[in-house]
């Protein structure tokens, strides 16, 4: 098991890509978000409709972003794998991160970026926390990604649960 566990009740890392992976994008098959990722999806776009500070960077407000299924499919990937492996990191046990997770998929991007947290009990919170942390604030109005997937574990031995993954990307 992981030792990097050192984190406060509520901790979130932020991570942002820009690349061009190989794969091809494929008709996404459609998919309801569940109410609370609505819920994110929802107070993700209210912060971004308005200009923004986030730590020494200014940001215009931005475009909402569109659900995409194929990003919550590598948020909840990541969530559980946090939330049974009992570690939080942008990389997994075979040191791969959210680019990988991403091209597992299918989802061709041109960036990618993620915001992890741990340890807040609602959409609403991780929101807060993620708007006050320049790195993830950066990310969440970074106007160059236009879709995201999101997702929360419950892990009911771990002291830090839940676990929250936000995937945000521009597709190609």
């Amino acid at each position: 098991m992981r030792q990097s566990l050192r984190f406060p009740l509520m901790t979130c890392l932020a991570l942002a890509i820009t690349g061009t992976p190989a794969l091809a994008q494929e008709a996404q098959e459609d998919c309801e978000p569940s109410e609370q990722q609505r819920e994110l999806l929802e107070r993700v776009n209210e912060a971004r409709s308005e200009t923004r500070q986030c730590g020494d960077e200014a940001f215009e407000a931005a475009d909402p972003l569109t659900w995409s299924c194929r990003l919550a499919e590598a948020a909840e990937a990541h969530s559980r794998a946090m939330a049974e492996n009992e570690f939080f990191s942008h990389t997994d046990e075979e040191d791969e991160g959210v680019a990988a997770r991403v091209d597992e998929t299918g989802y061709a991007w041109r960036r990618v970026g993620e915001n992890i947290a741990a340890g807040q009990p609602d959409a609403a919170s991780v929101v807060e926390g993620w708007v006050d942390s320049p790195g993830h604030c950066a990310n969440l109005m970074n106007s160059e990604f236009t879709e995201m997937g999101a997702a929360s574990v419950e892990a009911s031995e771990s002291k830090y649960s839940p676990f929250w993954t936000q995937v945000l990307a521009q597709p190609r």
